[in-house]
C-alpha cells in the first residue's frame, strides 16, 4: 500500500469521525455517583475502563456530550471516570485482569 493511500484514509476517517453527533448523558443514560469516586477504577464498569472515554481536562468520551445533566438530573460538564453509560465497552488494556490467590 502506497503512503498516498494511508493518507487518503486516515483522512476520509477524520471526516467521518467530525461528521458523528455525541449523544446527551440522558439519551445515553449516563450516571455519576459521588459514592464510587474513591473506588478501585481498574475493576468495574467505569468510564475510566471504556474504549471511548479520554482523559484529559477533566475527562471527556468519544460518544456522549459532556454537557448537561446526567439520569440523576446532576451536571458536572466532564465525563467522570467513576461514571458509566449504556455505551460502555470495555477496554482490556486499562481493566485489572490480574487475580490473586491467597493462601494461608
Amino acid at each position: 500500500m502506497s503512503d498516498k493511500n494511508i493518507f487518503e484514509k486516515a483522512g476520509d476517517i477524520v471526516e467521518n469521525v467530525t461528521k458523528f453527533k455525541k449523544q446527551s448523558k440522558l439519551q445515553a443514560g449516563y450516571m455519576e455517583r459521588d459514592e464510587f469516586q474513591d473506588s478501585n477504577l481498574k475493576k468495574g464498569f467505569f468510564c475510566y475502563n471504556c474504549i471511548y472515554w479520554i482523559d484529559m481536562t477533566g475527562g471527556k468520551c468519544m460518544i456522549v456530550d459532556d454537557k448537561g445533566m446526567d439520569v440523576f438530573g446532576n451536571t458536572s460538564n466532564v465525563i467522570a471516570a467513576h461514571g458509566c453509560c449504556n455505551g460502555y465497552e470495555p477496554n482490556f488494556d486499562t481493566i485489572n485482569e490480574k487475580k490473586e490467590v491467597v493462601v494461608e
